[in-house]
């Protein structure tokens, strides 16, 4: 049975969610694709009718599209201290399946590599250009650099306090980062 375009576009649409949201909370290789068609009520089939390049063409976008969901927040924020303040909660720290990309895929995507590697560049750089708009600084290349600084202290920050089991000391890392820049430490 043929399916029509938009019947294969919402499909496609609801694998690219489901995965998304599945990788961040598995791993990309945590889930496979029966499972991944399944819980979008579609066949390994249907599966490869939407991504011909399998899992590795599925992963690419997919990664793409986590960070389209988090750069769209970040694009919100009028300043560094109202992002790191909306970035470095306790909320986003528990929220796997819908928070920052970064820390809950970096080590899968480091070990896929490919165009995995190359769509999860592509999201960073986005996430570097966002902070680099809104960062202090005499000349771009000192905003960049104090975006890249931001960048690396946050994400690590949620990191490190996904993997430890103290609720204090993960809460303890959060605020270390916020404090460090005295704008978001005020209030």
């Amino acid at each position: 049975m043929k399916v029509s375009k938009d019947k294969a576009a919402a499909n496609k649409e609801a694998i690219l969610a489901a995965a998304s949201r599945l990788y961040r909370e598995k791993g990309i290789d945590g889930i496979g694709i029966g499972e991944l068609s399944r819980s979008v009520g579609l066949t390994h089939g249907g599966f490869y009718g939407q991504f011909p390049g399998g899992k590795e063409q599925l992963a690419t976008e997919a990664v793409s599209r986590t960070f389209e969901t988090n750069i769209n927040d970040w694009r919100a924020a009028k300043s560094i201290p109202q992002l790191l303040k909306g970035y470095l909660t306790m909320s986003h720290l528990r929220n796997w399946t819908e928070g920052c990309p970064i820390p809950a895929l970096g080590a899968d995507v480091a070990r896929t590599g490919g165009t995995v590697s190359h769509s999860f560049t592509a999201g960073v750089q986005t996430l570097i250009d966002t902070l680099t708009a809104l960062a202090d600084g005499e000349t771009p290349e000192e905003k960049h650099q104090q975006a890249l600084r931001i960048l690396s202290s946050i994400t690590g920050a949620i990191l490190i306090a996904r993997a430890i089991d103290d609720p204090q000391l993960a809460e303890q890392f959060l605020q270390s980062v916020i404090n460090a820049w005295p704008d978001a430490a005020k209030d």
